[in-house]
């Protein structure tokens, strides 16, 4: 059964590595070929290996058929055209915690009726820029919305919301134009326990934290804890996965067993058996953590897995451990072959594999305490360290502090923090006894700020470094190897791992010195990427905000994969927020060489220092010489002194050359047609001001003739850009037009005058690219 489970395994990960699902037809043939040769009488299969074959290909072909019918059916269920983007009035059930934040509150609903009957039953993840949030999880509301389409900015690495979008299962996407009340929730029942938990605990400082580990409503937690957490690497603890599942139902199970042995001891007699009655407690219990969370996927994937182990373990067969971990995968895939796009199925998976590999085969040498806690030592040094490469495999990064810090903080997490911040909530929400908490709350404010410090002491500990795919599949596989019981063999497979990673280290891939510029996808919004492989200059951040920002979703992950470690030049064009609003996210995360703005930023950004952009600016930076034609006097940093950056290359022999403008309008342009004609011309030109109607005239586009024009704005932008007369106008000089919101993230190879993009690496989830025409 074992190969018959791990070749559908395969075969769900194959097709969502596949740029499209199989068709209807494929589908059907897959599923009834994977069922017919399981009934192939085992008397044809006389070899033990082709027996086993035979049941793995079964697997695999049931795994591509399964995992394509639940991907078409997924792709089926959102909001087709032209309802994604129009207005619609509907009666709905908030079904979800609203997330609050400074500039919005976000929440998913259930549409109970409507007009358009295609969107009856559909799930919507909305938002209301309204300055109150009043949803409450239950509340049946009357609302009219405006819907747009399951869109998102995709870059070469970085956040993708058409892929969150797909794993979560959201049917749609929009906003809330008005709503009224129509009913309110019952005062009954786990929505209202949710409910309920989250108010009480919104009075505490860490009111987030605990919001998130007691129902998985992780939008309180404040910026500067989630970018603390990420730096130590604790990001994970901050929502309720399978590690806080397994903590919950391993302390009930404890707990209750040590209740009854000692009821049984007590009565001098056995009137109970313990084990089985812990195991259905501990069973139940993850149930109803599984529940205050909103039955999220990681919940309950793990506690399928938890549910899975015990029914092994009540059966009493031998390695019931394993079997149920083997049933739990089946189940998991059954219910859902889609979960093998989530990092926390394989990291759960992972996890329980170290601890069953470490603990399989080995004799117990005492039973004593200090044994016990070797061995839960042991066992999580396996754990931290073997998790740290699928970390760098899924996120792009993992940190050196990180494995440190999880190595000390998780045991004591498990067995102290998280039971005690429940035996204090369950004791100020039933009881009304407020001291734990508060206590609590305390604590954890000291926790975070020595956190704060060590993060700073051990800043060069802080390094976050990422790996090729072959590199960090094939360690993992030695690491898992030298976790079994296989003697002096370990030590092979040690020093092979040693090899392979000191021979990528000394003999690293080889890196391409060419200039380049790359232009992110931020959505509405400018930020490019001027490097040649040594110096890195980022023109603009995209926007910010005080929960997030361009640069942490889009930009760091990239300069983090190319293994950038500083910029050396941050040139920020104006002080609009879709151009600078990320610029204190940069500051207080990377090193940055020199800030170029106009004075609207002197003294802004802690007292940094500013070079003023303005006429007469010239710098060289490794293959870019860099000259500010515009504005004359530094300016307050409106549209029209935007700062215009002409890039030419350092060497003739590259014969590049580029026009930055920010969001300069018709003024400004006709005023450098006029004055700076000789500077205007480049090859390829950032649009001013996303290709609105304000700008780019007939002048301005004679006078800087490019052979590309790149508009950075979103696809379905509530502006209506790029402007099609703007279109019009450049396809008038013969220009070749790009935009981010169609093609992703451009990455435009400079001395070899082509470009590539983003929305070129198909996937299931992820839409085409679209033609300029299409707009």
């Amino acid at each position: 059964m074992f190969k018959w489970i791990l070749g559908l395994l395969l075969g769900a990960c194959i097709l969502l590595a596949q740029p499209n699902t199989l068709s209807t037809l494929s589908t059907v043939i897959f599923l009834t070929v994977a069922a017919a040769i399981l009934f192939i009488p085992k008397k044809y299969r006389k070899h033990s290996l082709l027996s086993a074959c035979v049941v793995f290909v079964s697997g695999l072909m049931f795994g591509l058929g399964w995992s394509s019918t639940h991907a078409s059916w997924r792709l089926s269920q959102q909001t087709p055209s032209p309802h994604n983007e129009s207005v619609h009035i509907i009666e709905a059930e908030v079904n979800s915690l609203p997330a609050i934040y400074p500039e919005y509150c976000q929440f998913s609903v259930d549409i109970i009726s409507s007009k358009t009957l295609e969107l009856v039953d559909k799930e919507l993840r909305l938002k209301d820029y309204s300055k109150e949030c009043l949803y409450e999880l239950g509340d049946k509301w009357s609302m009219t919305i405006k819907l747009k389409p399951i869109y998102g900015p995709v870059n070469e690495v970085g956040f993708d919301y058409e892929y969150y979008a797909f794993e979560q299962g959201f049917d749609g996407k929009g906003y809330v134009k008005s709503s009224v009340k129509i009913q309110s929730g019952t005062s009954i029942g786990i929505n209202a326990l949710r409910q309920h938990i989250y108010k009480e605990l919104a009075r505490f400082n860490n009111s987030g934290l605990f919001q998130a580990l007691l129902i998985g409503e992780k939008s309180g937690i404040s910026r500067h804890d989630k970018e603390l957490l990420r730096q130590l690497g604790l990001s994970h603890l901050n929502a309720i996965s399978g590690l806080h599942i397994a903590i919950i139902a391993g302390a009930s199970f404890w707990l209750f067993f040590k209740f009854l042995a000692f009821s049984n001891r007590i009565m001098n007699r056995s009137r109970v058996e313990p084990l089985r009655p812990a195991l259905i407690i501990s069973a139940m219990t993850a149930l109803l953590y599984a529940a205050l969370a909103d039955f999220s996927l990681p919940t309950v994937r793990a506690t399928i897995m938890w549910c899975c182990v015990v029914l092994a373990l009540l059966s009493q067969r031998q390695g019931a451990f394993l079997s149920g971990l083997q049933w739990a995968l089946l189940v998991i895939l059954l219910f859902d072959p889609l979960s093998v796009l989530s990092a926390s199925f394989w990291m759960s998976f992972i996890a329980v594999c170290v601890i069953s590999f470490m603990v399989s085969g080995r004799v117990a040498r005492s039973q004593g305490l200090g044994s016990k806690l070797a061995s839960l030592t042991k066992i999580q040094i396996g754990i931290s360290t073997t998790l740290l490469l699928p970390s760098v495999y899924f996120f792009q990064q993992a940190t050196l502090l990180g494995l440190f810090v999880n190595i000390l903080v998780i045991p004591i997490f498990s067995l102290l923090i998280l039971p005690a911040i429940i035996l204090s909530v369950i004791a100020y929400m039933l009881l009304s006894i407020s001291f734990p908490m508060e206590w609590l709350d305390k604590v954890i404010s000291s926790l975070l700020g020595w956190g704060k410090d060590l993060a700073s002491i051990l800043d060069n500990m802080i390094m976050a470094f990422s790996l090729p795919a072959w590199l960090v599949i094939g360690v993992f596989a030695l690491t898992l190897l030298c976790l079994l019981p296989l003697g002096r063999l370990i030590y092979g497979f040690a020093a092979l791992g040693v090899i392979i990673v000191c021979w990528h280290a000394v003999v690293p891939p080889h890196k391409t010195h060419e200039p380049k510029l790359v232009v992110f996808d931020v959505g509405h919004g400018l930020a490019a990427l001027l490097t040649d492989g040594k110096h890195h200059i980022l023109y603009d951040t995209g926007y910010g905000a005080a929960h997030n920002s361009a640069f942490n979703s889009y930009i760091q992950p990239y300069l983090l994969r190319n293994n950038i470690k500083q910029l050396d030049a941050l040139i920020l064009s104006h002080k609009d927020n879709d151009h600078s609003g990320g610029t204190q996210h940069i500051l207080e995360q990377f090193k940055v060489q020199q800030l170029v703005a106009g004075r609207w930023a002197l003294g802004k950004f802690h007292q940094r220092e500013v070079e003023l952009c303005q006429a007469g600016y010239l710098k060289t930076i490794g293959a870019f010489q860099l000259e500010v034609i515009h504005p004359n006097v530094s300016s307050t940093g409106d549209n029209n002194d935007s700062c215009v950056l002409k890039v030419k290359a350092r060497q003739a022999e590259q014969d590049f050359s580029i026009l930055m403008t920010g969001d300069i309008e018709k003024d400004t342009e006709l005023d450098l047609a006029e004055h700076q004609t000789d500077k205007l011309r480049a090859n390829l030109l950032l649009v001013p001001h996303h290709g609105s109607n304000s700008s780019s005239t007939y002048p301005f586009i004679k006078m800087v003739l490019p052979e590309t024009a790149i508009y950075s704005t979103e696809r379905y932008s509530r502006y209506h850009l790029p402007n099609q007369n703007v279109v019009r106008r450049y396809h008038t000089f013969d220009v070749k037009q790009l935009h981010t919101g169609c093609t992703g993230q451009i990455t435009y190879f400079l001395t070899q005058d082509k470009a590539d993009w983003s929305r070129n690496d198909a996937k299931i989830w992820r839409k085409k690219p679209c033609e300029m025409t299409e707009l």
